[in-house]
């Protein structure tokens, strides 16, 4: 690996603000520019608060120039960085990645109550819009940065799949209605039932209308016979005329889109696993979960082969992305190149959190599997291991992977295995997701020793842009004698002597 990069500056990101860095801020856009550019992959930003880290960060991103992804420890803090880097980058797309559920209770057993709880989930249409819209402008543009919460570390569909499935329309060009219709169904966009809401179409005649997934607009289009004659775009919320178009990209209404071209095949393989997993625990004199794997099952086959869906075919995956035992899951990272620019916020919060996201995982599902609710292929539908997203960032330092070894006692020696492929080697899957070029920067006040013992280059920045100190603080011990508090009192109020209304 050569020791220095030569990055393409053509200017994608364009920063537009009303000041300029101070205070410290621009020896450490300084410092931890150049050993980007000398070739470390790894640097901690150092930053004591209140001075102006995110503003560092901006303008990390306006000189790296490349597709970047933050990553935050909670929503809230997610969002109000997604805000700051939209007013900073105002000509270019920044996006605000997490969870789309408003209310989500994963499916569980606990065993000790002898209670299952079955999957309930309520979908956030408007961000679940963001989410679609993130992935759109990853395909699509260079300058994207997105803000993620560990929402970053869990499956999505096929890349592939995502770009293939999107439609182009254009005006002057011949279409069948029907193979029209057929494609948005595909799509998982929904007929319309009473009125035209996120992700559903209409068809009335030789006028179709679509409402978008990745913007709050409805497309309506409009045929002579099978021509298309124009495009109206529409407010979706007041159906207000706001323009036309000669062309539009119609994206998936989902992000879990699979490919089912093979689906008998996929079928047979989960039958061949779930026949010898119920051999298996018949051996073992677990009727009743055999009993219950077996119900279940074939319940959700049936629906899958009839409608191709059913609740919980997240847990099928692996078969239709056709992934090995033990293989990373499709994640936002792929939808990155390969020397993209990560920035973990607040990294001595967000990596504890990065680290647990699929040990609970883990523990959930084996519970699932080991009393019949679930297949044992269902522990490959998972988040990114803490390992995993090492490698994809390129941590330098050696790794042993456990996951193959954890899923192989809680796997089988059946037909349905091998016919997805032996578990896969660690070091096949490492060297297959890592991005060569990945550049990671770690931020925050107080970083951890995983930080700063990771780091090739630890950055400081201490001074305040505003060059403000931070105030004298006396710490007394503590005790029920008021003297200390006594005595500070007429020193303020004869300062702010406003405050003597609330004493």
């Amino acid at each position: 690996m050569p020791s220095q990069v030569h990055y393409d500056h053509t200017k994608c990101f364009e920063l537009t603000a009303s000041y300029q860095p101070a205070g410290d801020q621009p020896q450490a856009i300084r410092e931890i520019v150049t050993h980007f550019e000398q070739g470390n992959h790894l640097v901690t930003l150092m930053g004591a608060t209140g001075t102006g880290k995110t503003f560092t960060m901006a303008n990390i991103i306006n000189h790296i120039q490349k597709p970047t992804l933050v990553l935050s420890h909670n929503k809230t803090l997610a969002a109000q960085l997604a805000t700051e880097f939209k007013h900073y980058f105002p000509n270019n797309a920044v996006h605000y990645f997490i969870s789309y559920f408003d209310y989500y209770q994963p499916e569980s057993y606990l065993p000790s109550q002898d209670l299952y709880i079955e999957k309930e989930a309520t979908i956030n249409q408007e961000i679940q819009m963001y989410r679609l819209a993130t992935l759109a402008s990853l395909l699509t543009r260079p300058d994207v940065i997105v803000v993620a919460s560990v929402s970053a570390l869990y499956g999505l569909g096929h890349k592939e799949f995502f770009q293939d499935m999107s439609l182009s329309v254009e005006v002057g060009k011949r279409y069948d209605l029907r193979d029209l219709k057929a494609q948005l169904i595909k799509m998982q966009y929904q007929p319309v039932n009473n009125k035209i809401e996120p992700w559903m179409f209409a068809v009335s005649g030789d006028v179709v209308e679509i409402y978008a997934t990745t913007d709050t607009v409805v497309y309506k289009l409009y045929f002579n016979d099978d021509e298309l004659e124009y495009i109206e775009i529409r407010n979706s919320l007041t159906f207000a005329l706001i323009g036309t178009s000669k062309k539009i990209l119609l994206r998936p209404a989902t992000q879990y889109l699979q490919d089912a071209w093979n689906l008998q095949t996929i079928i047979t393989m989960i039958t061949n696993e779930m026949e010898a997993r119920c051999a298996e625990l018949l051996k073992q004199g677990k009727i009743i979960e055999e009993q219950r794997l077996r119900k279940k099952t074939t319940y959700d086959l049936r629906m899958i082969a009839e409608t191709w869906f059913t609740n919980g075919i997240e847990n099928y995956s692996p078969y239709f992305d056709g992934r090995r035992p033990g293989q990373t899951p499709n994640t936002i990272f792929d939808y990155f190149p390969d020397d993209m620019l990560c920035i973990i916020d607040e990294s001595h919060m967000t990596i504890p959190q990065l680290d647990s996201m699929a040990a609970g995982d883990r523990a959930r599902k084996i519970n699932l599997i080991n009393h019949g609710f679930r297949l044992p292929s269902a522990i490959d539908h998972r988040p990114l291991v803490f390992h995993e997203l090492q490698h994809i960032l390129k941590r330098p330092y050696p790794y042993k992977s456990t996951h193959s070894d954890d899923r192989m006692l809680h796997t089988i020696d059946s037909q349905a295995d091998t016919q997805r492929g032996d578990p896969i080697d660690p070091d096949t899957n490492n060297a297959n997701i890592a991005k060569s070029w990945a550049k990671t920067l770690f931020v925050s006040a107080t970083p951890a020793p995983y930080e700063t013992g990771m780091s090739q280059w630890i950055v400081e920045q201490i001074i305040r842009p505003t060059w403000l100190l931070d105030p004298i603080v006396y710490v007394y011990p503590k005790s029920w004698n008021s003297e200390h508090l006594e005595k500070s009192l007429d020193p303020l109020l004869q300062k702010k002597p406003y405050l003597k209304a609330f004493v």
